[in-house]
């Protein structure tokens, strides 16, 4: 799927460049929690998923990755999902990041190969806040899904 996805949207969002900015790598990995969190837990795959995007296809440090993740997972415990949704868009400058941002996200979220109905309603939030809810969900699902 790695080369898979360098063919296609990931290179066509520009993740590998856009993840070197702090800001955005915060709110890819903010985004990507909070959707794979949304049913309850967040699966070793989801996880997993995160890692590879990150580390393999987008050269982020594996410690960077864990302490935003860990950072994503404290707020989101101590005040709930809105507040995260919101952090998300005031990181994301632009439409076109705001669309990368939610692949990626999507993408960790199909990891175990089932979006639950919870996660498809904070991926509709996150979308929302990001000025993206004009969006097809289904079909982002289908493009990612290859």
């Amino acid at each position: 799927m790695n080369s898979y996805e360098k063919r296609t949207w990931w290179s066509r969002h520009g993740l590998t460049e856009r993840l070197k900015a702090d800001t955005f790598l915060e709110a890819a990995i903010t985004s990507a929690f909070l959707i794979a969190a949304a049913d309850g837990q967040a699966s070793e795959e989801e996880y997993d998923a995160l890692l590879d995007r990150l580390e393999i296809l987008g050269g982020v440090d594996r410690d960077k990755i864990d302490e935003k993740l860990t950072a994503a997972s404290s707020q989101l415990e101590a005040n709930g999902f809105e507040p995260q949704i919101a952090r998300v868009s005031e990181l994301v400058s632009d439409r076109d990041a705001a669309a990368a941002v939610l692949m990626l996200s999507l993408a960790v979220a199909l990891a175990d190969n089932d979006v639950s109905m919870q996660e498809r309603e904070i991926a509709v939030q996150l979308a929302t806040g990001l000025g993206l809810d004009s969006l097809d969900l289904d079909a982002l699902l289908s493009e990612i899904r290859g």
